[in-house]
């Protein structure tokens, strides 16, 4: 897609119908109108500060880091990831593992182990795969 019909996640999500009683989870006291504020919602700020995220990763920064992107994650388009971590990107200085070993599930199927392949990945002990 681009930026003029960009990716819409809808996955994770929730919408004011549900509200309306189809799904118990969200339809209790005060639910619906909350659902409706949310939904009028129309000022959301930047999802995040891409200076704020360089700086951080800067050479000689205070943080390190690296992501696990799953390249067929049916909830987070992976385009959308690389924009993110390429070069020049806010994240270029993020040690990415592209892999297709896991799906959106990852952390929960298997957190251990690919937390500790991210740390490793972050703290320079860990080669990065892709």
């Amino acid at each position: 897609d681009s930026d003029e019909r960009p990716t819409l996640f809808f996955g994770e999500m929730v919408f004011p119908w549900m509200a309306d009683g189809d799904f118990a989870e969200v339809s209790g006291f005060g639910m619906n109108a909350l659902a409706q504020s949310l939904a009028a919602k129309d000022d959301w700020g930047p999802l995040f500060d891409a200076d704020a995220m360089r700086r951080a990763l800067a050479d000689g920064g205070p943080c390190k880091a690296a992501a696990a992107v799953y390249y067929d994650d049916m909830y987070v388009d992976f385009d959308a990831c690389m924009r993110v971590a390429r070069r020049g990107g806010p994240l270029e200085k993020c040690k990415v593992w592209i892999t297709n070993d896991y799906q959106h599930s990852g952390l929960r199927d298997n957190g251990a182990e690919i937390f500790s392949k991210l740390l490793g990945m972050a703290k320079g002990n860990v080669g990065t795969p892709s």
